[in-house]
């Protein structure tokens, strides 16, 4: 997976070591690997989809060695952020604080409330992963 996927949301697959985007939840029978970027590996063994053979993969969880739902969190100047990604030693992320006039001079209004800045990773603090295991969710409900 390419480097600006670190710090990401979203749910994550790892097949034969390899860490994917995926679409389906712990009631699915098959989900969807997708390939974002083209020097990310192809899922050997897995059926391609037949609307994005080149990017998208089908697999039954079973077959994966991870999966979860990430978000990750950290603070700039104590202030708090909800990660978007980062990548070369930055980090970009939505504003979650609650005293915006400390950081508003670096961040960019994307909406009325939603703010969104860029920091070198080296000036962040408490960076922090949420990981809800998805694997372990879909086991419980299909070995019954």
């Amino acid at each position: 997976m390419a480097e600006r996927m670190r710090h990401r949301s979203g749910n994550f697959a790892v097949y034969r070591g390899d860490v994917y985007r995926v679409f389906g939840d712990s009631t699915s029978v098959q989900v969807a690997l997708v390939r974002d970027e083209e020097d990310d590996p192809m899922p050997a063994g897995l059926r391609p989809d037949p609307q994005d053979p080149t990017r998208v993969f089908l697999a039954d969880p079973g077959q994966l060695e991870a999966w979860y739902r990430t978000r990750w969190t950290f603070r700039w100047r104590g202030e708090a952020f909800d990660a978007e990604g980062s990548s070369g030693g930055r980090i970009t992320g939505w504003y979650a604080g609650r005293r915006l006039d400390r950081v508003a001079d670096h961040l960019q209004r994307i909406e009325a409330s939603a703010y969104l800045g860029t920091f070198p990773l080296d000036e962040v603090t408490d960076l922090t992963e949420h990981r809800t295991d998805l694997l372990a969710e879909w086991k419980e409900q299909h070995q019954r």
